[in-house]
């Protein structure tokens, strides 16, 4: 089933500048897919108008088969389905405690009461729940991301866009980030995460590079087999990538550990 299918789309700015043009993409309801490119590449402008928050200047958006439209904009239903982590957590943050704006969608649909139980299981859930009457802004970086994680998934989003979300994190909080990602992936959950984290675009099913326009679709093995793609994309080429290239070696690991499976491979069969 296809959760997004973008026809031709295109989005001006105010300016009268194009961020986009002819976009064409379809998302499959559970998949992982990550959206890279260079700075002012329109990564995060494709993700408002996937949330609504934007409506295309040319071209058509389909949510589970249907357009969106301004109605979609405010349609409760369609809020609750999609969640759209901002790159800045101060964006979400702005009652006076964390509990406060965790519950304030859960509320807006299910009331004051189950609201509020919700968005304490989520903080449990986070491990973060030592924060639910603290201010945000008395928050650490990491702090702040997790508990506009917290925001969105109070509302059990099937669908999550995602912004940059280990953008400035330690390695810890990153990686807090990555088992969130890797475990709403096995939920089944559908994922669009804008990044320029190679780790993060490891866990995708399918990869688009953004400039503008579509450059390229495909997996992230067909992506990190095109060192020349990866610069223009503004991503850093993996260093085990960079090795097997210079090796003249055909495969494309993913990950040191897959690397190493395959040079015992070659070293078995004598080839290296």
């Amino acid at each position: 089933m296809k959760v997004y299918e973008l026809r031709n789309v295109s989005y001006r700015y105010p300016t009268g500048e194009w961020a986009l043009r002819n976009i064409n993409m379809d998302i499959e309801k559970g998949e992982t897919v990550a959206i890279v490119g260079p700075n002012g590449a329109g990564k995060t402008t494709l993700l408002k108008l996937m949330d609504a928050l934007v409506l295309p200047s040319e071209g058509e958006i389909l949510f589970e088969g249907k357009p969106i439209t301004e109605e979609t904009m405010t349609d409760p239903e369609f809020r609750r389905k999609v969640g759209f982590l901002f790159q800045n957590p101060d964006v979400m943050l702005f009652s006076a405690t964390v509990l406060e704006d965790v519950a304030f969608g859960p509320v807006h649909l299910w009331g004051k009461e189950e609201g509020l139980k919700r968005a304490r299981e989520e903080l449990r859930k986070l491990g973060i729940e030592r924060l639910a009457e603290r201010h945000p802004y008395s928050l650490s970086g990491g702090e702040k991301k997790k508990a506009s994680i917290a925001c969105v998934t109070s509302m059990e989003p099937e669908v999550l866009l995602l912004d940059e979300p280990t953008r400035d994190l330690d390695l810890r909080n990153r990686n807090f980030v990555l088992d969130m990602i890797g475990k709403w992936k096995a939920e089944g959950r559908t994922v669009v995460v804008v990044t320029h984290d190679l780790r993060l675009i490891r866990l995708a099913d399918r990869v688009y590079v953004l400039k503008g326009e579509v450059l390229f679709e495909g997996t992230p093995r067909e992506l990190f087999s095109r060192p020349e793609l990866i610069e223009s994309a503004n991503l850093d080429v993996p260093e085990i990538v960079k090795l097997f290239h210079m090796l003249g070696l055909r495969e494309t690991p993913l990950s040191v550990e897959e690397a190493v499976e395959v040079l015992k491979g070659l070293l078995r069969q004598g080839e290296v």
